[in-house]
């Protein structure tokens, strides 16, 4: 593959990593400002697990492209995969 297809492949995993990080600025600033003063147990508990979850599905969705990228990145550069 010619170095500028090989370019523009880790250009768009870059681009892909920034729009995680992104994301990951934004999803920990929204549970961030959620006021809980007043709530009760079991909204608080609610809240807690929803938390949970959010990070559990944004890490998935994280670590599956960087494991894609990583292998794409890797086939161009002809380390042997």
């Amino acid at each position: 593959m010619s170095e500028v297809h090989r370019g523009g492949v880790i250009g768009v995993i870059i681009g892909i990593m920034v729009s995680m990080l992104i994301g990951l600025i934004v999803i920990n600033a929204l549970i961030g400002s959620v006021n809980q003063s007043g709530w009760s147990a079991q909204a608080n508990e609610t809240w807690a697990s929803l938390q949970s979850n959010i990070w559990v599905a944004y890490s998935l969705l994280v670590i599956i492209p960087i494991i894609v990228g990583a292998v794409i990145i890797m086939r161009y550069i002809n380390v042997g995969i």
